[in-house]
């Protein structure tokens, strides 16, 4: 009696839990598949920590946490090396996988047509651009440079006598100073760091007289004057900086270049991972916090393009790059 007993309860008590667990799915039907993201998210910068995609990366992972756009947190990660080689392809092999992605700069497009990256942007999906940065060219504050002529009178009484530093080897940096070589008629020793922070570095320390650098970039060293912008080769001067004369109004017109930025994954992540970041970057271009916290005061330009817009400007841009480089003579 008493085992019988025993017996129904555990009968009863089995088909309570049963009745308190979820529904099995219908015949046929898949269980629902778990919500992106599940887990947080790494953020790979492919250049050093204080460089123009390092400023840009901790700004979007913390306007995202700020705003909540994402339910999971962005965690940024460098991985510099290689002009970027070493993290795109860090990325590039991690197909299908939705928990990483990477900032797109200049080195994304100019590192593989140099020969230096087994990996190119045909190896990732396309998420989102964001903005647009122009270049300053910088000396030291005490620089005997006071203007972009004082400098170029320098370098035409001596060629290659002038370093110039800038981040990689055939990045944006190396096309500014690529432009305003042919178009000044002047030769500088263009010295390639792995990152804008690093090239910052070397001019404060004096190893080179020279550096390319974003306004995001420059902006603690011109706080602080350390440091001293020449020109800027955007169309018009920067709000910011209403004293820092155009390359363009110097007589320099071809001297006119802006760096693409943005953001992809892995070729081949899920469908609807892909849409989940694509409405997040949309809706982080449209903040104010954005706008107030990165565009504003790194003196950018906005541009935000959605997936498939900014899949076609990246093949366009390389044909760019190509092209110009080409005119250059820096591709064989």
């Amino acid at each position: 009696m008493k085992k019988a007993s025993v017996l129904l309860l555990v009968v009863v008590l089995s088909i309570g839990l049963a009745g308190c667990s979820k529904p099995a799915a219908p015949a046929g039907e898949k269980p629902a598949a778990p919500k992106y993201p599940e887990k947080p998210i790494t953020f790979l910068v492919p250049m050093s920590a204080g460089g123009g995609s390092d400023i840009m990366a901790r700004a979007i992972a913390n306007v995202m946490q700020k705003e909540q756009l994402l339910p999971q947190p962005l965690v940024v990660e460098n991985k510099p090396g290689g002009s970027g080689s070493i993290g795109w392809s860090y990325v590039a092999g991690k197909i299908g996988d939705p928990y990483i992605i990477s900032t797109v700069s200049s080195s994304f497009w100019t590192t593989p047509l140099a020969g230096n990256s087994p990996v190119s942007y045909k190896d990732f999906t396309a998420i989102s651009a964001l903005a647009m940065d122009p270049f300053l060219l910088m000396v030291k504050e005490d620089s005997p440079y006071k203007t972009l002529d004082d400098m170029l009178t320098a370098a035409k009484a001596k060629p290659e006598g002038l370093a110039v530093s800038g981040a990689s080897g055939l990045s944006d940096d190396r096309v500014c100073t690529g432009l305003l070589e042919k178009q000044a008629g002047v030769k500088f020793n263009y010295v390639p760091f792995e990152g804008g922070g690093d090239a910052m570095t070397s001019l404060l320390g004096g190893h080179v007289q020279l550096c390319w650098a974003n306004p995001g970039e420059a902006l603690s060293q011109l706080e602080a004057k350390k440091a001293r912008p020449l020109a800027v080769t955007s169309d018009q001067r920067l709000a910011k900086l209403p004293d820092v004369p155009t390359f363009k109004e110097l007589g320099f017109d071809t001297v006119v270049f802006h760096q693409f930025r943005g953001i992809v994954a892995p070729k081949n992540i899920p469908e609807e991972a892909l849409k989940v970041l694509e409405e997040a970057f949309k809706k982080l271009s449209e903040s104010q916090t954005w706008q107030k916290d990165y565009i504003e005061p790194n003196m950018v330009t906005s541009r935000y393009l959605p997936a498939k817009e900014f899949g076609d400007a990246i093949v366009k841009q390389n044909e760019l790059y190509t092209n110009i480089f080409k005119e250059l003579g820096l591709l064989k």
